[in-house]
């Protein structure tokens, strides 16, 4: 039989355990941020059918889903968690209590061309805070919080721009463009890639007031745009919801800088109200890494009930790959494992006390690993060397009768001699 070649699918990360163990800590990292915050966790299926992902899909997103049928059953598999989530929602909302706030951690999938950080499969860190009713500007500044919280918890330091689509909106409706909305966003949203003569341009294709326009989109604060004495309702709104979330902001201490940018548009058509986005300050050149923003209607492709919300999104695969090819990881640990137990002999009776002492460290919370594969001595030594494992005890028939162990050190080379609940202390159990 002809064997198949070993290889992975481009667009797929897959990773060894040195990498693999940071990977996990970034993860547990931003769920405790969001378990501190009091948000509840819940999960959805890989798989739904496809009625319910292609709801709220259509044009480039449609095209990128996987989708296939078993039997009769046509399938999709998940290409966001905001689908899900509105799916779930609509189904339990007789169950949850609003406001719901909510996070949840999970792969996605994207059949679209692999390239530079983009993958077709990865980690999605969501959170959302929904109710049935108005949904106070106080849950916009807490999800720019939270946000700013996980990146202080990854030691990455950020720049989060903050925009109201209200005030573009309305300024558009002002100059008699709402028709041109949709052209204008997606200008403006890649103002950043473009340099600023052919930016200018390409306005002025759309309109003959770009210059006037991109003046009052220059503002950097939102005091300032009272100074273009723009009266529409819409507009005037979106500055006063700016201005109450950077007011509340500044009483959560939100540690990372904070700016307002009208150039900050996040998608088309989804958000409605506050937007956000975050840069790393250390790679300053690249597109942002989170976002999220307020939206109308979640549940609209499922239910005639509303739902209205905010929310933020970590691409987790995509982040870490960033921070990896910038050298901003440090991969120093290569093993879970904090204490080796090596037999000093493959007697069995040295291996048994090995196993019975196991148990113990296990059930005080030590990570131990049992050494009992049937090498030499000096083997053994080398594998623990090799993983890096930090600490290590060779047991012998003294250990045995004594009931007291050398734990080594094996970055110092420094021997403690201890007890069972020395070891527990030391190597920081529960003692």
């Amino acid at each position: 039989m002809q064997k198949a070649k070993a290889r992975t699918l481009s667009g797929f990360m897959e990773l060894l355990p040195q990498k693999q163990i940071i990977f996990n800590q970034m993860k547990d990292k931003i769920i405790s941020v969001f378990k501190l915050n009091g948000l509840a966790p819940m999960d959805t299926p890989v798989l739904e059918y496809s009625d319910v992902l292609l709801a709220k899909a259509g044009g480039e997103t449609e095209k990128q889903i996987y989708q296939f049928n078993k039997g009769s059953t046509d399938l999709c598999m998940r290409f966001d968690l905001t689908v899900p989530f509105a799916k779930y929602v609509s189904l339990y909302q007789n169950e949850l209590t609003f406001p719901f706030r909510r996070y949840q951690v999970g792969k996605v999938f994207r059949g679209e061309r692999a390239q530079k950080g983009r993958f077709r499969e990865f980690y999605q860190c969501d959170i959302d805070i929904i109710d049935n009713e108005k949904l106070s500007l106080h849950s916009d500044a807490e999800c720019i919080d939270i946000l700013s919280q996980v990146y202080d918890a990854l030691e990455q330091p950020i720049l989060i721009k903050v925009n109201n689509r209200k005030i573009i909106n309305g300024l558009l409706e002002n100059f008699k463009l709402t028709e041109k909305t949709t052209e204008i966003l997606i200008l403006l949203d890649k103002k950043s890639k473009l340099d600023k003569e052919l930016f200018l341009a390409e306005f002025n294709k759309i309109t003959p007031m770009a210059s006037e326009i991109i003046e009052i989109l220059n503002s950097d604060t939102p005091q300032k745009l009272a100074e273009f004495n723009i009266t529409n309702k819409t507009f005037l709104q979106g500055i006063s919801e700016i201005q109450t979330i950077f007011k509340i902001l500044q009483l959560l201490e939100v540690k990372n800088e904070i700016i307002f940018d009208l150039f900050t548009i996040r998608g088309l058509a989804y958000y409605t109200g506050t937007v956000f986005e975050a840069f790393l300050k250390n790679i300053p050149e690249q597109s942002s890494v989170s976002g999220g923003g307020r939206y109308d209607n979640l549940t609209e492709s499922f239910s005639n009930k509303g739902f209205y919300g905010v929310g933020i999104s970590i691409g987790l695969t995509r982040l870490f790959d960033l921070l990896d090819k910038n050298n901003l990881l440090e991969f120093s640990k290569t093993t879970t494992t904090t204490l080796a137990l090596i037999p000093l002999t493959n007697i069995q009776e040295l291996t048994n006390h090995c196993y019975g002492l196991s148990k113990q460290l296990k059930n005080n919370g030590i990570n131990t690993e049992v050494l009992y594969f049937e090498k030499t001595f000096k083997n053994k030594l080398n594998y623990a060397n090799k993983k890096k494992i930090p600490f290590i005890i060779v047991v012998g028939d003294d250990e045995i009768q004594n009931g007291s162990y050398s734990l080594k050190n094996m970055e110092t080379g420094e021997t403690v001699n201890t007890s069972l609940q020395g070891l527990i202390e030391l190597l920081g159990g529960k003692a």
